[in-house]
């Protein structure tokens, strides 16, 4: 529950500065987008501005630590340092370039046609610390919260008269249409299905992941070594693990 509330926190502010960045112009801002897809899937996205300069779409990361990944990458890593000695726990999280990727071809797909720009803003927390994070694509850009005003400043004057007022109108009207049918609580329900199932997996001694009976292993380095947990039995194919409670 804290965690969600960070969350939600966190894309408030992301929200709040997205709108002042645009303040006084044709800019439309659409919080939580809710598209779908044509297999009765669904994109949820945090923050899109229509602006003259194209399409902002924003992925909020509420992460601290320090961040590890390059967008080729499937998964990064966020490392936290907790205790007196400073032991380190390390989380993986799904590579935020891609999710915002699918985010974008999603709204392609509902804009049929659609030839302006696009931008992918991944914007962490100022808690966050970019340690190798690396990104070659033009259009993609990973931030810090407190960056996020002055790159849309810097975007917007490098793309500014894209579109035109009335194609931002028409743009704002299909992808609100688009929604309409796809809306954000349906969204909520499949995911949490998706969390009650791989709770039900766990259970069952079986992956999360992709459902493959899980084992116990012994760790073989580093500070874990001779400590024993589960693995799934598709190793290396698959690489969930988690602590023996």
């Amino acid at each position: 529950m804290i965690a969600i509330y960070k969350g939600e926190r966190g894309e408030k502010k992301v929200s709040r500065i997205a709108d002042r960045a645009f303040a006084n112009t044709t800019a439309v801002p659409i919080k939580n987008l809710c598209l779908p897809w044509p297999d009765g899937r669904t994109a949820q996205i945090d923050e899109l501005v229509i602006a003259d300069s194209g399409i902002y779409v924003i992925e909020v990361k509420n992460y601290k630590g320090w961040i590890f990944g390059n967008e080729s990458n499937q998964y990064w890593t966020q490392v936290l340092f907790t205790g007196i000695r400073g032991e380190s726990i390390k989380n993986r999280l799904y590579n935020p370039i891609r999710q915002n990727n699918s985010h974008i071809y999603c709204i392609k797909k509902n804009l049929k046609g659609y030839k302006g720009p696009i931008h992918s803003l991944i914007v962490f927390s100022d808690e966050a610390e970019f340690k190798d994070v690396t990104v070659n694509s033009s259009g993609v850009y990973v931030l810090y919260q407190s960056n996020l005003r002055r790159v849309m400043h810097e975007i917007d004057s490098a793309y500014k008269g894209s579109l035109s007022e009335e194609e931002i109108v028409d743009i704002r009207g299909k992808l609100l249409l688009a929604t309409s049918g796809a809306d954000s609580a349906n969204h909520t329900v499949k995911v949490k299905q998706q969390i009650a199932e791989k709770k039900e997996r766990i259970e069952n001694g079986l992956c999360p992941r992709c459902g493959s009976p899980l084992v116990v292993r012994t760790a073989k380095k580093g500070q874990n070594a001779g400590s024993q947990f589960l693995g799934c039995s598709r190793y290396p194919d698959c690489r969930y693990k988690r602590n023996i409670d």
